[in-house]
């Protein structure tokens, strides 16, 4: 039975080692961007007439019109940008 659990608390460290996630050097994600960066990061993905860009924590949020529609925006640190 000891055994057991040694083995099992071994496999579980290694597998909480495997569980990082990676992110590329050259992405400098969304928290350490300035308000220009944001805006262009929007801009190529559709978003204009960009209003009230704010960050949130380590969000930005703000407004705009994507595809004719008003949109509210948050773009979390990763660069993810959800909309209501």
């Amino acid at each position: 039975m000891r055994r057991f659990m040694l083995w099992t608390i071994c496999a579980l460290c290694g597998l909480a080692g495997c569980a990082h996630e990676h992110t590329s050097s050259e992405y400098m994600g969304t928290g350490s961007m300035d308000q220009e960066q944001v805006m262009q990061l929007l801009n190529q993905h559709g978003f204009v007439d960009i209003s009230n860009l704010h960050k949130n924590g380590a969000d930005w949020v703000g407004s705009a019109s994507k595809d004719g529609q008003a949109v509210s925006f948050d773009i979390d640190k990763r660069g993810t940008i959800r909309t209501r």
